[in-house]
């Protein structure tokens, strides 16, 4: 693949294949400090070197992983209407207003990354195949393969939304001498994620699988690609039945469930809990094993005192919710839009208090229990002409000595989700009921409600009643942002319900916001360039159009 040919240096990755301890702990395998190096042909001898190589695969998953290079937070996140980039967010600045070029060093690193990764899920999905029975039991060997058929779905779910029209390599590369491979249709991609899922699917046990592919991970991200098939570019209505089956078939399963208590899903003490149906592990700090969770989001402030590593964007303040409603015309603090498929919160909604810091962790000794419940911490309204709003999430400790080196696991899909993709999926068919839009939508706001010690009324989350279509798709789709918010989806949710134009007019007050996206936005956008370098490269690739 001509991206590896330009990064050769990290290439060895499928040459040395890391060996970790400790590899039958399920619950902490992703975890596990590195002790060695070893030659794949000297390990993929037996099941035990098949699964070390396995777990090798695992590790290319962190690619899609919250920070400055990573493509939930870089394409999901800071590209939508969640957050907003002030002047001085120099590396996220470009792809916040849609001002791309195809020589931009993110996105052409975020391509370099994914397809490195590709290239660790079919070295061992290669290889793995290879292995006779008498080196592994069939059983094994598929189970093995399946997990790493998931990964590599996950990659390439990730390339195609991003950039449409990209190679599809299918085996492992190992030459790297003049590799020129033309792009696939995004229909000949997404065909070839389904059958890796199917695989997936028919291969892998249903349970949380604590970090690992199972087969509720297989389905529910079945139904995530059959839903995004539904939208551009595709365009196939067909697919909302077959997302619907595999999302039934998820919550049939009895494997995973909603959690009481909202902020707990994403405690540090609580990952891969029940409502994880899969999440990218991370371990830290100062093992080499870290994330950027906990600080590459968090309230302002220093990071020793619990706050974010830097300074690189605020929360979209209309997401945020005020005290109080903001009159049309009132300069730059007036309503934008109030679109109904945007909703803010009701700051006393639960996931309000969890996911938006309104506090500054170096104006009094505030923990993170403080910058959720302690009013003279939080501050609730916009005042001083300032909204010192940031978005947050998973809550950095205090003292903290984390960095950018953190433990949180990253959440990829979870039980929530999958709920609101039923929902989708019956709505698009013209089929859902207010039965259906309680055991889904409504269950999400009432637990939306709940407080450590009190249950707040109904109207921090009113209750959803059934109504056209299209009113329930806008429901769906602003219930979305409000309980997956900063997860990395919302970039393809607004681009599946045909709103991203809409949703990326944004009007936040100048000091804290480099400009509004809207205006640099032309349709040909709604995809990424082809990063330059890989044109020279590769004489088989065309840029996108537009670029």
């Amino acid at each position: 693949m001509n991206t590896i040919k330009s990064t050769t240096n990290s290439f060895y990755i499928f040459c040395l294949l890391l060996v970790f301890a400790g590899c039958n702990n399920t619950e902490n395998f992703l975890n596990e400090a590195p002790t060695g190096f070893a030659d794949p042909n000297t390990l993929l001898k037996d099941k035990n070197g098949a699964e070390i190589f396995t777990i090798g695969t695992y590790d290319a998953t962190r690619v899609l992983a919250s920070d400055m290079n990573g493509w939930l937070s870089m394409w999901g996140t800071v590209s939508a209407d969640e957050i907003c980039v002030p002047n001085w967010g120099a590396i996220a600045k470009p792809i916040y207003l849609h001002s791309l070029s195809p020589s931009n060093a993110t996105v052409r690193s975020i391509w370099e990354n994914l397809y490195i990764s590709v290239n660790k899920a079919n070295s061992a999905i290669d290889r793995i195949s290879a292995m006779t029975e008498d080196q592994i039991d069939l059983e094994s060997r598929n189970q093995l393969v399946g997990e790493s058929r998931f990964v590599r779905a996950m990659l390439y779910f990730a390339l195609v939304s991003s950039w449409e029209n990209i190679p599809l390599v299918k085996n492992e590369t190992t030459n790297l001498e003049d590799i020129q491979v033309a792009q696939s249709t995004p229909k000949e991609v997404y065909n070839f994620i389904v059958n890796d899922l199917l695989f997936a699917e028919s291969v892998l046990s249903a349970s949380q699988g604590g970090g690992r592919a199972t087969k509720g991970a297989a389905q529910a991200l079945l139904g995530k690609v059959y839903l995004q098939m539904t939208g551009f570019p595709l365009y196939e209505s067909d697919k909302y039945g077959l997302a619907e089956t595999k999302l039934k078939e998820v919550i049939d399963g009895n494997t995973y469930e909603i959690l009481d208590f909202y902020p707990s899903v994403f405690a540090l003490d609580n990952e891969q809990n029940r409502e994880m149906i899969f999440a990218i592990g991370f371990d830290g700090p100062g093992i080499n094993q870290g994330g950027s969770l906990g600080t590459f989001y968090g309230p302002n402030g220093n990071v020793i005192n619990g706050g974010q590593s830097g300074n690189n964007w605020f929360v979209n303040w209309e997401l945020a919710g005020t005290s109080a409603p903001l009159p049309i015309g009132s300069g730059s603090w007036g309503a934008r839009n109030n679109y109904t498929f945007a909703q803010g919160y009701h700051e006393d909604d639960i996931r309000s208090r969890n996911n938006v810091a309104k506090h500054n962790v170096n104006q009094g000794p505030w923990t993170s229990e403080d910058g959720m419940y302690n009013g003279d911490a939080r501050k609730s309204s916009l005042s001083g002409g300032r909204a010192n709003w940031k978005p947050w999430k998973w809550h950095n400790i205090r003292p903290s000595n984390w960095g950018n080196d953190t433990p949180f696991d990253q959440p990829y899909i979870r039980y929530s989700d999958v709920l609101l993709m039923y929902a989708e999926a019956l709505n698009g068919q013209g089929k859902i009921t207010q039965s259906d839009i309680d055991m889904t939508v409504n269950k999400l706001r009432i637990r939306a409600t709940k407080w450590p010690s009190e249950v707040k009324d109904q109207e921090v989350a009113p209750l959803m009643i059934l109504g056209s279509m299209e009113e329930n798709a806008n429901e769906i789709l602003s219930e979305r942002r409000k309980e997956l918010c900063f997860e990395g989806w919302r970039r393809n949710d607004l681009i599946r319900f045909g709103k991203y134009s809409q949703a990326i007019n944004i009007t936040q007050p100048a000091w804290s916001n480099t400009g509004n996206p809207a205006p640099q936005f032309s349709d040909f956008e709604i995809r990424w360039p082809i990063p330059s370098n890989e044109l020279q490269l590769n004489s088989e690739l065309v840029q996108n159009p537009g670029y």
